[in-house]
Protein backbone atom coordinates (compact mmCIF):
# COMPACT_ATOMS: atom_id res chain seq x y z
CA UNK A 1 0.00 0.00 0.00
CA UNK A 2 0.78 3.92 -0.48
CA UNK A 3 0.73 6.42 1.87
CA UNK A 4 0.60 9.80 0.69
CA UNK A 5 1.51 12.68 2.98
CA UNK A 6 2.05 16.43 2.70
CA UNK A 7 2.20 19.68 4.60
CA UNK A 8 1.00 22.80 5.20
CA UNK A 9 3.06 25.70 6.32
CA UNK A 10 2.24 29.76 7.12
CA UNK A 11 6.43 29.47 5.20
CA UNK A 12 9.72 28.41 4.97
CA UNK A 13 11.28 28.73 8.06
CA UNK A 14 10.60 25.96 10.24
CA UNK A 15 11.73 28.15 12.91
CA UNK A 16 9.80 30.84 12.91
CA UNK A 17 6.64 29.53 10.36
CA UNK A 18 3.49 27.50 12.02
CA UNK A 19 2.33 23.96 10.42
CA UNK A 20 -1.20 24.68 9.79
CA UNK A 21 -2.31 21.42 8.47
CA UNK A 22 -0.71 17.39 7.83
CA UNK A 23 -2.33 15.61 5.67
CA UNK A 24 -2.17 11.60 4.94
CA UNK A 25 -3.91 9.51 2.70
CA UNK A 26 -4.06 5.46 3.13
CA UNK A 27 -6.13 3.79 0.57
CA UNK A 28 -9.10 5.87 0.15
CA UNK A 29 -9.07 7.56 3.69
CA UNK A 30 -8.13 10.66 3.75
CA UNK A 31 -7.02 12.53 7.31
CA UNK A 32 -6.00 16.10 7.84
CA UNK A 33 -5.23 17.38 11.49
CA UNK A 34 -5.65 20.97 11.57
CA UNK A 35 -4.56 23.70 13.40
CA UNK A 36 -7.97 25.77 13.50
CA UNK A 37 -9.30 22.66 15.01
CA UNK A 38 -6.82 22.05 18.26
CA UNK A 39 -5.18 25.78 18.13
CA UNK A 40 -2.51 23.81 19.59
CA UNK A 41 0.02 22.89 16.54
CA UNK A 42 2.36 20.56 19.12
CA UNK A 43 -1.40 18.68 19.74
CA UNK A 44 -1.50 18.45 16.05
CA UNK A 45 1.76 17.53 15.03
CA UNK A 46 2.11 14.92 17.60
CA UNK A 47 -1.51 13.04 16.34
CA UNK A 48 -0.27 13.05 13.25
CA UNK A 49 2.88 11.26 14.58
CA UNK A 50 0.51 8.65 16.11
CA UNK A 51 -1.18 7.81 13.11
CA UNK A 52 2.87 7.34 10.96
CA UNK A 53 3.83 5.12 14.14
CA UNK A 54 1.02 2.57 12.67
CA UNK A 55 2.47 2.65 9.18
CA UNK A 56 4.35 -0.57 9.17
CA UNK A 57 8.18 -0.38 8.64
CA UNK A 58 8.87 -0.80 4.95
CA UNK A 59 5.99 -2.58 4.25
CA UNK A 60 4.01 0.77 2.95
CA UNK A 61 5.92 2.97 0.70
CA UNK A 62 5.13 6.50 1.99
CA UNK A 63 5.24 9.20 -0.89
CA UNK A 64 5.11 13.06 -1.36
CA UNK A 65 6.60 15.85 -3.17
CA UNK A 66 9.53 16.81 -1.90
CA UNK A 67 8.58 15.62 1.68
CA UNK A 68 12.24 14.01 2.68
CA UNK A 69 13.64 17.68 1.85
CA UNK A 70 10.87 20.02 3.29
CA UNK A 71 7.91 18.26 4.76
CA UNK A 72 9.97 15.81 7.49
CA UNK A 73 12.64 18.40 8.47
CA UNK A 74 9.95 20.95 8.73
CA UNK A 75 8.12 18.62 11.23
CA UNK A 76 11.38 17.69 13.51
CA UNK A 77 12.22 21.70 13.32
CA UNK A 78 8.57 22.49 14.81
CA UNK A 79 9.16 20.08 17.64
CA UNK A 80 12.63 20.87 18.31
CA UNK A 81 10.63 24.82 18.97
CA UNK A 82 8.64 23.18 21.32
CA UNK A 83 11.20 21.11 23.10
CA UNK A 84 9.70 17.89 22.08
CA UNK A 85 11.83 16.31 19.69
CA UNK A 86 12.89 12.64 20.68
CA UNK A 87 15.77 10.24 19.58
CA UNK A 88 12.29 8.00 19.53
CA UNK A 89 10.16 10.31 17.02
CA UNK A 90 13.38 10.68 14.61
CA UNK A 91 14.05 6.74 14.76
CA UNK A 92 10.41 5.96 14.32
CA UNK A 93 10.10 8.64 11.28
CA UNK A 94 13.47 7.11 9.74
CA UNK A 95 12.82 3.67 9.79
CA UNK A 96 9.66 4.27 7.06
CA UNK A 97 10.14 3.10 3.18
CA UNK A 98 9.84 6.88 2.05
CA UNK A 99 9.67 7.93 -1.53
CA UNK A 100 10.18 11.73 -2.44
CA UNK A 101 8.97 12.17 -5.86
CA UNK A 102 10.85 15.55 -6.17
CA UNK A 103 14.29 13.65 -5.47
CA UNK A 104 13.29 10.71 -7.52
CA UNK A 105 12.08 12.60 -10.53
CA UNK A 106 15.33 14.51 -10.98
CA UNK A 107 16.06 16.98 -7.75
CA UNK A 108 16.26 19.43 -10.78
CA UNK A 109 13.98 22.37 -9.20
CA UNK A 110 10.69 21.31 -11.35
CA UNK A 111 7.67 22.01 -9.63
CA UNK A 112 5.03 19.26 -9.18
CA UNK A 113 2.91 20.68 -12.15
CA UNK A 114 5.56 19.69 -14.38
CA UNK A 115 4.89 16.39 -13.69
CA UNK A 116 1.30 16.25 -13.12
CA UNK A 117 1.18 17.58 -16.85
CA UNK A 118 3.46 16.08 -18.38
CA UNK A 119 1.93 12.58 -17.10
CA UNK A 120 -1.50 13.82 -17.66
CA UNK A 121 -3.08 14.24 -13.87
CA UNK A 122 -5.66 16.65 -13.20
CA UNK A 123 -5.34 18.23 -10.19
CA UNK A 124 -9.32 18.71 -8.45
CA UNK A 125 -8.82 22.50 -7.47
CA UNK A 126 -6.68 24.31 -10.02
CA UNK A 127 -4.72 27.43 -9.13
CA UNK A 128 -4.43 26.47 -5.60
CA UNK A 129 -0.72 26.38 -4.77
CA UNK A 130 1.07 25.70 -1.15
CA UNK A 131 2.30 29.73 -1.53
CA UNK A 132 -1.67 30.69 -1.62
CA UNK A 133 -1.69 28.84 1.65
CA UNK A 134 -0.79 32.09 4.62
CA UNK A 135 -2.97 33.99 2.67
CA UNK A 136 -5.89 31.29 2.70
CA UNK A 137 -5.11 30.95 6.82
CA UNK A 138 -4.93 34.69 7.24
CA UNK A 139 -8.81 35.07 5.78
CA UNK A 140 -9.80 32.11 7.35
CA UNK A 141 -10.59 30.39 3.99
CA UNK A 142 -9.42 26.77 5.36
CA UNK A 143 -11.63 24.91 3.18
CA UNK A 144 -9.13 26.13 0.54
CA UNK A 145 -6.34 24.69 2.25
CA UNK A 146 -8.10 21.42 3.28
CA UNK A 147 -8.72 21.34 -0.84
CA UNK A 148 -4.75 21.85 -2.01
CA UNK A 149 -3.39 19.60 0.59
CA UNK A 150 -5.93 16.76 -0.55
CA UNK A 151 -5.22 17.74 -4.10
CA UNK A 152 -1.37 17.44 -3.37
CA UNK A 153 -2.37 13.41 -1.56
CA UNK A 154 -4.43 12.82 -4.61
CA UNK A 155 -1.95 13.53 -6.96
CA UNK A 156 0.72 12.55 -5.48
CA UNK A 157 -0.70 9.02 -4.82
CA UNK A 158 -1.87 9.05 -8.74
CA UNK A 159 2.45 9.99 -9.89
CA UNK A 160 3.45 7.55 -7.90
CA UNK A 161 1.28 4.96 -9.07
CA UNK A 162 2.02 6.03 -12.97
CA UNK A 163 6.15 6.27 -11.58
CA UNK A 164 5.46 2.33 -10.56
CA UNK A 165 4.06 1.02 -13.63
CA UNK A 166 6.89 2.99 -15.39
CA UNK A 167 9.62 1.82 -13.35
CA UNK A 168 8.61 -1.70 -11.68
CA UNK A 169 11.66 -2.68 -10.74
CA UNK A 170 13.09 0.73 -9.65
CA UNK A 171 10.52 1.44 -7.42
CA UNK A 172 10.29 -2.19 -5.75
CA UNK A 173 13.55 -1.29 -4.30
CA UNK A 174 13.49 2.16 -3.52
CA UNK A 175 14.42 3.11 0.16
CA UNK A 176 14.71 6.93 0.72
CA UNK A 177 15.52 8.28 4.47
Amino acid sequence: MVVAFDIETLGKNAYRDKIILIGMKRGRKITQWKIWETNDELKMIQESLKAFEQIPSYDETIVGYNNLKFDVPFIIARLSVFGKMTPEIWDMLHNKKWLDLYQFLGNDYRRMTYWLNHFKIKRKHEGLEGKHMPDCFKRGQYDKIEQHNSDDLTTSEKLYLKLRKKFPDLLSRVILT
